[in-house]
């Protein structure tokens, strides 16, 4: 694929020029003429003709000279028919901006044009966008109505409609892009292979992504760690749509009921470091942020404010966002009260009062950026009757340009302080219109900086593993039947991969079960067996703490339980297994599949509260022990493991283990739909699946 021929075209032909003023196949004309592009750009249409200045060909054919990059906008049906002219004439490219392929249900002609477009080598953008600019290259080859200024942020859209907001917006905010596409369908290159693209682009400081679904997760936790180790990693910000769609709702697993559409994505943005916007002003807010801005080196934060109460607002949101507020040195201090009113607080938030003029803010701000103890600043203004919003903002600017430390700067207000945000944006001073954001965007920061921190990256390889007999054993199961695997195959799997499990038995009557439980301890546990219960507990399916004495009376009790709450289960057994007495924390570990994103694995608080509580991380496999460690880490059961009240500390490394054997069997077996290791028995020596269910496709 030539993404080189999208974006740096030495020719462009634009098929489905139109006369009519106002259409999209007259605008694409006008605004690749009125670009100021230096190639050569080629109208087509049948019926000829010329168009801003420029003679209308009715066919590419008819163009003698090379076509790297063809922009098509006819009616979906005759695409086909153009992509094929486009592969005769050797066209590399093509942004297909025609809409009504998969978004309308014609799944088969978006095939079909992804077919011609592989089989003619020719790299595809769309169908159904708005086309691409690259300000570098004075190329606008889209129908949006604004060219924008030329700066170092590249924009990723799935929205076309997101695409010309955010152009008109941008401009308001003296904000500049690098590449702008719109992607549309994705057919064929989506946003993994823009951002391979873009890491390498030196127009481009910072990635942002409107999108509304991603695929395939491995590849781009693969990138992002690429990202994380070039000489000038690049922030990627995305604002995700659809948080609340309902992506599992027949699961038959707890760890089904426990995840949501979102948590798989939330889990990628954590494992490839990328920065979630909440909304599209905090999109823009962290945009503007970081490509004013340098890196975050530590995560301690002044604040100077000139009011009380946004600094308190300020202060809040740092610590809220795991920030620290700096400390400022005795020096610092010393020097503040040399010249800061007596009621001025010289600690941090350095509160300069309501009539501080410009000369104090230049002040202030001269020593605190100055300060070793201080990692970054905010600066707060209020306009009051005296403040000086025009001198102010000169003056931040000017201390900006001498510093090496991240600075945003909220002058709240709107009119009062419009000369001074002019002047901020002029000198490309990042601003927030609120002080929250402004902490909200160190909290990016910090989160960026602790990503490209050294760490583990390697997946787990376990070398003990048998995945010749997990294979054997799935290749003999009829999902006909049942897709919930028999208890015995389950733990067979889960031994394979070397999990720590208990000795278990399946009884078929009450004779079988007496005289196994002679191989196990005096106190037992028994469990129903059976392929149309999954959640035993709820049809009174688990007996624990059974003395061998009262075998026949439990035994007989397990199966009227079950008969009563769900007549019409097919019983196939009782399993029997030690009662494990020793003390510990009952967590569980799971996996579902995410029908874009592949395997997600979770760790919590397990037990019959799991999803009561919901004290879950998430993650997508295959993992990293760094994954797996932060995953443990994230569950506030971790605070039980660690010996929480002068309990003993238990043994968070078996926990690790086991994510880790997790990741490696559902990354080497996809078929596997989902799985439920509930309870996961962690005491001081080690751990034990106490029970499991395995879901498949």
């Amino acid at each position: 694929m030539s993404l080189t021929s999208l974006f740096y075209p030495k020719s462009v032909a634009i098929v489905g020029a139109s006369h009519q003023l106002g259409s999209v196949g007259n605008d694409l004309v006008k605004n690749a003429v009125s670009a100021q592009y230096a190639g050569t750009i080629y109208p087509v249409n049948l019926k000829g003709g010329r168009l801003y200045g420029l003679p209308v060909l009715k066919s590419l054919a008819e163009i003698s000279g090379a076509v790297d990059l063809v922009v098509v906008a006819v009616p979906a049906l005759f695409v086909p028919q153009i992509l094929r002219e486009a592969g005769a004439k050797k066209v590399k490219a093509a942004i297909v901006i025609s809409a009504g392929f998969n978004e309308v249900g014609r799944s088969e002609l978006e095939a079909e044009i992804v077919s011609i477009c592989t089989q003619y080598h020719i790299t595809l953008i769309g169908p159904n966008c708005l086309g691409l600019i690259n300000t570098d290259a004075k190329l606008n080859t889209s129908f949006a109505p604004l060219m924008p200024e030329s700066g170092q942020i590249a924009f990723i859209s799935q929205s076309g409609a997101i695409c010309s907001s955010v152009l008109d917006f941008a401009r308001s905010r003296g904000l500049g892009f690098s590449k702008f596409i719109s992607i549309g369908n994705k057919a064929m290159i989506g946003e993994s292979e823009l951002l391979e693209y873009l890491i390498h682009d030196r127009q481009t400081k910072v990635i942002v992504m409107y999108v509304e679904q991603l695929s395939r997760a491995e590849q781009l936790i693969e990138l992002t760690t690429k990202l994380s180790q070039t000489p000038h990693p690049k922030p990627i910000i995305v604002l995700k749509s659809g948080r609340t769609a309902a992506g599992f709702l027949a699961s038959q697993s707890h760890t089904g009921a426990l995840s949501g559409n979102d948590a798989a994505y939330d889990a990628l943005f954590t494992q490839t470091g990328m920065i979630r916007a909440e909304s599209i002003s905090e999109l823009f807010d962290l945009a503007e942020c970081f490509v004013h801005n340098p890196r975050l080196h530590n995560n301690r934060v002044a604040i100077i404010t000139n009011a009380g109460g946004p600094g308190v607002l300020t202060t809040d949101t740092v610590v809220s966002h795991q920030l620290r507020m700096a400390q400022l040195s005795a020096k610092s201090q010393t020097e503040l009260r040399a010249f800061l009113p007596a009621a001025a607080s010289i600690k941090n938030p350095v509160d300069i009062l309501g009539d501080a003029d410009a000369e104090r803010y230049q002040k202030v701000l001269d020593i605190v950026i100055t300060d070793q103890e201080v990692d970054g600043v905010i600066v707060l203004l209020t306009p009051q009757s005296m403040t000086q919003v025009t001198q102010t903002a000169q003056a931040i600017a000017l201390l900006k340009k001498r510093s090496h430390k991240p600075v945003v700067v909220s002058f709240v207000g709107q009119q009062l302080v419009a000369s001074g945000l002019e002047i901020l944006h002029e000198e490309k001073v990042a601003t927030t219109t609120f002080p929250e954001p402004a902490a909200i965007a160190f909290g990016a920061f910090d989160t960026f900086r602790r990503w490209l921190k050294p760490q583990n990256r390697h997946h787990f390889r376990f070398r003990d593993v048998h995945s010749d007999r997990v294979r054997r054993i799935l290749a003999e199961v009829d999902t006909t039947v049942s897709k919930l695997l028999p208890t015995d195959l389950t733990f067979a799997i889960l031994k394979a991969y070397g999990f720590p499990i208990l000795k278990r038995q399946i009884a078929h009557s009450w004779s079988e079960a007496e005289e196994l439980a002679a191989h196990f301890s005096s106190t037992l546990v028994l469990k129903i067996v059976s392929p149309d219960i999954s959640h035993k507990t709820e049809v009174g399916g688990v007996m624990i703490n059974v003395h061998r004495t009262d075998l026949k009376k439990a035994y007989r009790q397990l199966l009227a339980n079950v008969t009563s709450k769900a007549p019409l289960a097919r019983i196939t057994g009782v399993e029997i297994m030690d009662f494990v007495t020793e003390e510990g924390v009952e967590l569980i570990l799971g996996m579902t599949t995410h029908p874009q994103l592949g395997k997600q694995l979770v760790i919590g608080l397990g037990g019959i509260y799991t999803e009561v509580l919901k004290d879950t991380a998430w993650r997508l496999a295959p993992l990293t022990h760094s994954d797996a460690q932060n995953m443990l880490k994230e569950v506030k059961a971790h605070e039980l493991l660690e010996g929480a009240r002068q309990q003993a500390k238990l043994d968070s490394e078996a926990v690790i283990e086991c994510l880790g054997r997790l990741s490696q069997l559902v990354t080497n077996f996809p078929q596997l739909q989902e799985i439920d290791i509930n309870p996961l028995k962690v005491t001081t020596k080690g751990a034990l699946i106490l029970d499991a269910r395995i879901i498949l496709e």
